[in-house]
C-alpha cells in the first residue's frame, strides 16, 4: 500500500493528473476509508476542472478524519467554484479552526463580503465574522452586509427588528419593542453592538429597530429617574454612536423632536448648573444631535462616566474640536474663485464625506510592507474625509504624498485621522484642481476616483491633472456612468417634483419616500450604501454639481490624449462574467466591449467606473479636448 500510494504521489507532484487520479481510485478500492487518499483524490479532479466529483471525495475524507486541515480547505474551495457561498464559508472556518494563517484569515474576509446569510449559521462562523470585523481583516464597509445578514439570522435582535419593522410607521413603546428581556440583552450581541460604533447599518428593517430603539431611549431618559442598568446604557450608547455616525438621518416626527429638544434643554441646564446629570441623558440627547454644537459641553471632561458614555464624549465633543484646531493649519494652494467650485466647497464643509470613524479602518492594512515599487510623488485629487487616502498611504509608506480637498472640514478630519494612525507622509492642503497647474510640481501616480464629475468642466480638470503627471505615469480614475445612474436620475426627478433641498429635515423626508417608492428603479436605491448616512445621501441625490459620463466619452478622451487604457477596477465576479461574454484576446482592455456589456447589463458600474490610464512615456505637447 506504501509503494502505491508513494507511486501516486509522485504522478500528481509531477502534474500527470490523469495518471494520479488512476492510481488513488485503485488505492481506494483497496482501501475505500482512506481519508488522506480520499482528499488527494478530490485535488486531482479540481486540477482537471471535475469540480462535483471534487467535492464528494472531499467529504469522504473529512467523514473519515474531520481534522484534515487541507481538505476542509480544498472543500471550501470546491464549494466556491460550484458557487454554494454558504457551504464554502463554513469549510474555510473550520479549516481556519484547525489552523489559522494569515492567508486563510484573507481569504475568509475576501468571500464573506458577497454572502448574505439567511439561514443556520455555525457559531464559529459568527465568531470569526466579528474577529474579521473588530481584528481589521477588511474594512467594515466590505463587511457590513454580511454582517447585517448575520444578525438578522434570528435569536433576540431579529425578533426586535421584525416587530419594529411590521409596526412601522408607528413606534413601539420600549416593552413591546424589546420584549421581556428588555434593552440589556442586546448589549450580549457583540456583532451588532460593535458594527454600530463603526460603520453606517444599511438595511431598512434595521434602521427602523433602530429608530425605535431611540425613541425607547429618549423616553426612558425623559422618564422618573432616566434609570438604566449597565447593559441596557452600554446597546443604548451604542445606537448613540449610530446616530452620530450616519449624522441624524432615521425619521423625525414633529413629536419626536419636541420631546428631544425638552431633554436637550434640560440638560444643558444641568451640565451649566454643575449638578448630577442622569446617565442616560447625555445619551439620549446625543442620539439626536452632535453634542459639539451645544454649549459648555467641555464640562462633561470634568465628570467621571462609564467607559460607554466616555466613548461618545470623545468621538461626539474631542474629536470635532481636535478637527476645529487642525482646519486652522491647512495650508491654501490655490485660490478658489470657481462658481461651481465654491458651491460644491460650501456643500462639503456642511457635509464632509465620506463619514467614518477611526475602528472603521482595517489595522491589517496597517501593516509596513509597501507595494511593489511603489511611486514616490503621489497626488490624492479630491481626498474628501481621506479614508482611502489613509489606506494608500500606509500601504505605501515611503510614497510622498499630496492630498488635496475644496473642503477645510472635509481634510480637517483626514489630517485628525492620519495624525491617529501616525502618518507621517501625507500633506493635505486646500485646492482647486482647476487651479492646480500653478503649483510647478510633478507626480507619478495621480488618484482623481471620484472628483472629475463634480467640476464645472471635468474634461478640463483631467487635462489639467495630466499636466501634472509625469511621462510614463498612472492616473486612477472614477467617474458616473450615465447608464449605472439611472436610479439617482429617478432620485433626482422625485427630489425636484416635491421640491426637497439640501437640509437634514429633506434629505430624511425624501429618504422615506423612496423607500416606500412603488417604482423598482427609485427604490433600488435603498440598495446603495450612500443611502444611510446624511452626508452620503447628500453627495448621491442632492449633489450641486453632477456629470454622468459614457464609456465612448472616455474612449474618445484617451485617444486624443495619448493615454494607454489599462483596465477597470472591478470586483472578480464581474470580471470572470466579461471574461466568459468576451474571450478574445485584449477584450479587457476594449472600451467599446465594455460599452457593449455595460448596455446588456447596465448595473456593472453602479457605482462609478474606476479605472487607470498611463500616460505616455514622452508626453503629447498638450493635452487635447475628448472627440
Amino acid at each position: 500500500m506504501a509503494e502505491l500510494f508513494a507511486a501516486a504521489v509522485a504522478r500528481h507532484q509531477a502534474g500527470a493528473f490523469a495518471e494520479a487520479e488512476r492510481r488513488y481510485r485503485d488505492i481506494l478500492a483497496l482501501s475505500p476509508n482512506h481519508a488522506e487518499v480520499q482528499g488527494r483524490l478530490g485535488t486531482v479532479l479540481m486540477a482537471q476542472s471535475k469540480v462535483g466529483e471534487a467535492v464528494a471525495h472531499f467529504e469522504r475524507a473529512l467523514a473519515f478524519n474531520p481534522g484534515l486541515f487541507e481538505a476542509h480547505g480544498n472543500l471550501a474551495q470546491a464549494y466556491m467554484a460550484c458557487e454554494q457561498l454558504e457551504p464554502a464559508i463554513h469549510a474555510l472556518a473550520r479549516a481556519i479552526e484547525i489552523r489559522e494563517t494569515p492567508q486563510g484569515r484573507a481569504l475568509f474576509a475576501d468571500w464573506v463580503k458577497t454572502i448574505r446569510f439567511g439561514g443556520a449559521v455555525d457559531a464559529r462562523v459568527r465568531r470569526l465574522v466579528l474577529r474579521a470585523l473588530v481584528e481589521g481583516w477588511a474594512q467594515p464597509r466590505e463587511l457590513t452586509a454580511a454582517c447585517i445578514s448575520l444578525i438578522k439570522c434570528g435569536g433576540t435582535v431579529n425578533d426586535c427588528i421584525r416587530r419594529a419593522d411590521a409596526a412601522w410607521p408607528a413606534r413601539l413603546p420600549a416593552a413591546k419593542l424589546f420584549g421581556a428581556a428588555g434593552p440589556a440583552e442586546l448589549a450580549d450581541d457583540e456583532l451588532l453592538c460593535w458594527l454600530l460604533e463603526c460603520d453606517p447599518l444599511t438595511d431598512v428593517a434595521l434602521e427602523r429597530f433602530l429608530t425605535s430603539a431611540r425613541l425607547a431611549l429618549l423616553t426612558t431618559a425623559r422618564g422618573e429617574g432616566a434609570a438604566a442598568d449597565e447593559r441596557a446604557l452600554q446597546f443604548y450608547s451604542a445606537v448613540a454612536q449610530q446616530c452620530f455616525i450616519n449624522e441624524y438621518v432615521f425619521a423625525l416626527s414633529e413629536s419626536e423632536a419636541d420631546e428631544a429638544r425638552a431633554l436637550q434643554t434640560a440638560f444643558v441646564e444641568t451640565v451649566a448648573a454643575g449638578t448630577a446629570i442622569p446617565p442616560l441623558w447625555p445619551v439620549a440627547v446625543a442620539a439626536y444631535v452632535p453634542l459639539f454644537t451645544l454649549p459648555n459641553m467641555e464640562r462633561l471632561y470634568e465628570r467621571r462616566w462609564p467607559q460607554c458614555i466616555e466613548a461618545v464624549v470623545n468621538r461626539q465633543i474631542k474629536e470635532p474640536a481636535e478637527e476645529r484646531r487642525l482646519a486652522a493649519s491647512i495650508t491654501a494652494l490655490t485660490t478658489i474663485d470657481d462658481e461651481v467650485s465654491r458651491a460644491v466647497r460650501r456643500q462639503y464643509e456642511e457635509n464632509p464625506y465620506p463619514r467614518w470613524v477611526a475602528n472603521a479602518f482595517a489595522p491589517a492594512v496597517r501593516g509596513d510592507a509597501a507595494s511593489p515599487q511603489p511611486p514616490a510623488d503621489v497626488l490624492i485629487a479630491g481626498c474628501g474625509t481621506g479614508l482611502s487616502t489613509i489606506a494608500f498611504a500606509h500601504q505605501t509608506r515611503s510614497a510622498r504624498v499630496i492630498a488635496i480637498d475644496l473642503s477645510r472640514a472635509s481634510l480637517a478630519y483626514a489630517k485628525r485621522m492620519a495624525q491617529y494612525f501616525g502618518l507621517t507622509n501625507i500633506e493635505f492642503a486646500q485646492a482647486d484642481i482647476l487651479r492646480l497647474g500653478a503649483i510647478d510640481r510633478q507626480f507619478d501616480f495621480i488618484d482623481a476616483s471620484g472628483v472629475l464629475h463634480h467640476l464645472a468642466d471635468p474634461w478640463q480638470g483631467w487635462r489639467v491633472l495630466l499636466l501634472l503627471l509625469r511621462p510614463g505615469g498612472v492616473m486612477q480614475v472614477g467617474l458616473y456612468s450615465s447608464l449605472g445612474r439611472q436610479n439617482v436620475v429617478a432620485g433626482r426627478a422625485l427630489i425636484a417634483q416635491r421640491g426637497y433641498q439640501p437640509t437634514a429635515p429633506d434629505i430624511r423626508r425624501c429618504r422615506q419616500d423612496i423607500i416606500a417608492a412603488a417604482d423598482p428603479l427609485l427604490r433600488s436605491l435603498v440598495a446603495r450604501h450612500d443611502f444611510y448616512t446624511t452626508s452620503e445621501c447628500r453627495d448621491l441625490l442632492f449633489h450641486v454639481q453632477e456629470h454622468r459620463i459614457t464609456l465612448s466619452e472616455i474612449k474618445a478622451f484617451i485617444a486624443a490624449n495619448k493615454l494607454s487604457f489599462a483596465g477597470f477596477m472591478l470586483d472578480p465576479t464581474v470580471m470572470r462574467k466579461f471574461a466568459a461574454r468576451f474571450p478574445e484576446r485584449g477584450a479587457i482592455t476594449d472600451l467599446d466591449r465594455w460599452h457593449q456589456f455595460e448596455t446588456e447589463a447596465p448595473d456593472t458600474f453602479a457605482g462609478m467606473y474606476r479605472f487607470q490610464v498611463r500616460k505616455p512615456s514622452h508626453s503629447p505637447a498638450s493635452a487635447a479636448e475628448p472627440n
